[in-house]
């Protein structure tokens, strides 16, 4: 099995940063591509990248290629990519969408060696500066194969990825995009609606005390809010099947717990005691994903 000594990645952002931050010292030339010349400059200010460049070509000589573009950008980077790579380089992305983008990879002219991926770590923050050597550690990270790659290619990436302390967990395209749905996509629009709501309160007064008097718990909730705008509307919308039909399950749970708070208060307590319990569970004390 031939190994991987050079990695590109191309977006340099909090992901990408994060990646290359990650690998650093592990063996690896490190190759970084992004759209401004100031951002080249800077990883290799910080020594994170061996070469930089504000064009792909640089990106074509590597063995594996991280795409890390805004999502709207993926399938044009891939394209651009597939004609100009080494017949043998694996190329995959971080995109938290990946049924329209396998669909596009199973049916393109030239074949490509690409694997789907989506690591389940992130911040609201953008940008290299907020990137972290330690973003994935411990953190669920979803590869979805393409009809090109082989078992060879998968076991190549993984191993990289596992350098990173990810877990992989390989699962299927449009069962990933209807998981993300419940526990990415929809919690996003959730943070968007509460802040929105509250914000435009039809009491002012009240509206004003409230965002006046918010703490932790307000600010916890409303988190997700301040993504990325570009990120949001590609998410959501790109999404949007899947989140809308997760938002209609969430407002028949809803209804369904109003209607015991209302209705039946020992049922009530029971069920926030179960879900209290349950939530406890799924976290470790460092907030990781234990399941």
């Amino acid at each position: 099995m031939a190994e991987i000594k050079t990695i590109a990645v191309i977006g340099l952002g909090l992901i990408g940063g994060s990646i290359l931050k990650g690998l650093k010292d592990k063996g690896f030339e490190l190759l970084g591509i992004a759209r401004r010349k100031e951002t080249i400059d800077q990883a290799l200010a910080e020594n994170i990248i061996n070469k930089g460049s504000t064009g792909i070509e640089l990106a074509c000589k590597a063995d594996l290629i991280f795409v890390c573009t805004p999502i709207n950008k993926t399938i044009e980077t891939i394209n651009l990519l597939s004609s100009k790579v080494k017949p043998e380089t694996i190329i995959t992305d971080v995109a938290s969408l990946k049924g329209e983008i396998l669909d596009f990879i199973n049916t393109i002219q030239s074949p490509v060696r690409f694997i789907g991926g989506h690591p389940m770590a992130g911040t609201e923050n953008k940008g290299l500066d907020t990137s972290s050597e330690n973003l994935f550690e411990e953190a669920k990270w979803v590869l979805t194969p393409s009809k090109w790659s082989n078992q060879e290619d998968l076991i190549k990436l993984s191993s990289v990825i596992e350098k990173l302390g990810a877990k992989i967990v390989i699962t299927d395209p449009i069962q990933h995009d209807k998981a993300v749905a419940l526990i990415s996509h929809m919690p996003l629009f959730l943070s968007q609606s509460l802040f929105g709501m509250v914000k435009a309160y039809p009491d002012k007064d009240i509206s004003e005390l409230a965002l006046t008097l918010a703490s932790s718990g307000f600010r916890d909730m409303t988190r997700l809010a301040t993504t990325n705008p570009e990120l949001s509307k590609d998410m959501l919308i790109q999404n949007k099947e899947n989140v809308v039909a997760a938002v209609k399950e969430l407002k028949k749970y809803l209804d369904e717990l109003e209607k015991e708070l209302i209705e039946n208060e020992e049922n009530f307590e029971k069920t926030i005691e179960k879900t209290a319990s349950q939530r406890k569970k799924m976290y470790s004390s460092e907030g990781k994903n234990v399941l």
